[in-house]
């Protein structure tokens, strides 16, 4: 839990991130990074290179509509109270 840190180190999420929304959820819960791996290399082995800039721009997209709907201008504005736990 990120007050458990008080930050003291950095928080990376590591496994579970599959859409714009997990990365919205992260970075409320606490997250300073967000690794994403598997998806890549579905997105890569469907479509190549294009398939992981389709993939980057479908997590943009999403993460941008769930800011907007919770009235975040930027990652830094997005705060705990903006998800239900």
């Amino acid at each position: 839990m990120a007050a458990a840190v008080n930050g003291r180190a950095k928080i990376i999420v590591d496994g579970g991130i599959r859409s714009g929304l997990d990365l919205f959820k992260a970075y409320a819960l606490g997250a300073d990074y967000c690794m994403i791996c598997r998806p890549v290399l579905i997105s890569y082995y469907g479509g190549g290179t294009e398939g992981i800039e389709c993939y980057f721009d479908k997590l943009l997209a999403e993460l941008t509509d769930t800011m907007y709907m919770c009235g975040a201008r930027s990652i830094a504005e997005i705060t705990r109270d903006m998800i239900r736990i």
